[in-house]
């Protein structure tokens, strides 16, 4: 199946998940003591990709993809989950963040979005980090070995059964 089938399945997929999740109680998640909430939903979404891909280690066959990530914000510590859209073809170049937020789905940096939802994105999380889930080849944007304990939980909630690639 070729990369952009791939990535159109993957979103489908994740639109009817998006669907049932209750974003508010998601960001109570990411931000407690008891995260268990978030971490089963970030493992499903991975889970997700995995299934369409067959793989959670990325090579550059693929232009684009939209891979399941932590976020957090450099100034606020405010943590939550989205998808990370890759450019593989710029060596996995950042080129666009949905943030799962108590608002909904929010695609940072869309003209469509609200004023609400911008201020949201942008008091929240604007400057902001992100570790996402899958293994990416010869990835030159994302250091891991400074990843925050939490942070890494939720990588390690998704990713048990690899402790080649646990990030400890």
């Amino acid at each position: 199946m070729d990369s952009k089938k791939m990535m159109t399945i993957f979103n489908k997929k994740m639109n009817v998940y998006l669907n049932t999740v209750d974003f508010p109680r998601l960001d109570q998640s990411c931000n407690s003591a008891d995260n268990t909430y978030a971490k089963e939903i970030l493992k499903d979404i991975h889970d997700m990709f995995v299934k369409v891909y067959g793989t959670d280690y990325i090579d550059y066959e693929h232009e684009f993809v939209n891979v399941p990530a932590i976020i957090q914000g450099r100034e606020t510590g405010h943590t939550g989950l989205g998808l990370v859209s890759l450019d593989l073809e710029s060596s996995g170049e950042h080129c666009g963040t949905y943030f799962f937020t108590p608002l909904g789905v929010i695609n940072h940096g869309s003209q469509k979005n609200t004023k609400k939802e911008s201020n949201y994105i942008n008091e929240t999380y604007v400057p902001y980090n992100y570790w996402y889930t899958m293994e990416i080849e010869d990835d030159i944007h994302l250091d891991f070995d400074d990843v925050p304990d939490k942070i890494n939980e939720f990588i390690n909630y998704c990713r048990p059964d690899q402790p080649g690639m646990k990030m400890e």
